[in-house]
């Protein structure tokens, strides 16, 4: 864990980056961005390898792009702005040209939508065993009801923590926990069956269809957008 006395934008190009706060963890696929205000500690991973730049901020234009982190899209333009900072050398010169650039640099970051590539932490012991498990095994088959047996609640009491930890019921949670996973595994170039194999679906087919319920389009379409960017 470490922390910056600036803001930084962080822009994934190619692979899946897990960026890791006090708020949660964010998963970052490809086409997106990650704003980590000044001072707010993280780690990040990319577990197979990737590529991406980052934007450092002045903290003169931090308290416009907000206090806490958060993921959002990152369209063409947006993209050719990133790489046109990232060519600007360490010791520019801050003239009228440079500051307008910023300006619009920093209200195109703003304008970006956001998204949901992001799981809170858990306080509640019990779920910290739930969420633990499925993160390194995410194949991992027991109901809730068997969870409930496990961690000592009812499935019941189970799935009201999970909404009021995580906005979302277990299933869902589960289910997009998996999506993300398997566009990181995606990312790293295995195949659909292989995906839906390794994160416990029955077929490609049943994965192909959890995926589309979270991402409202195909594995194949959505890797294939985002790699003919990178």
């Amino acid at each position: 864990m470490h922390a910056h006395p600036f803001g930084q934008l962080a822009y994934i190009s190619q692979g899946v980056l897990t960026m890791v706060t006090e708020q949660g963890t964010f998963v970052i696929p490809p086409q997106q961005a990650l704003w980590i205000p000044p001072q707010v500690a993280h780690e990040s991973y990319c577990r197979y390898g990737g590529a991406f730049r980052s934007v450092y901020v002045n903290l003169e234009f931090c308290e416009a792009l907000g206090d806490t982190a958060y993921t959002m899209d990152v369209d063409e333009l947006l993209r050719a702005m990133i790489l046109e900072v990232c060519r600007w050398p360490t010791d520019y010169d801050l003239d009228e040209p440079k500051k307008r650039f910023i300006q619009v640099f920093i209200d195109r970051v703003l304008s970006a939508p956001k998204n949901a590539f992001f799981f809170a932490h858990a306080s509640d012991p019990r779920l910290t065993l739930i969420v633990s498990e499925l993160h390194s095994n995410p194949s991992c088959q027991r109901t809730l009801e068997q969870w409930g047996d496990l961690v000592g609640a009812s499935s019941r009491t189970l799935n009201r923590l999970f909404h009021k930890h995580f906005d979302m019921s277990f299933r869902d949670w589960k289910q997009k926990y998996r999506a993300l996973r398997a566009i990181e595994l995606l990312s790293a170039g295995l195949s659909q069956q292989a995906v839906a194999n390794q994160l416990g679906y029955e077929s490609s087919a049943s994965f192909n269809h959890a995926f589309k319920k979270v991402f409202s389009q195909s594995p194949g379409h959505y890797v294939k957008q985002r790699s003919l960017r990178a």
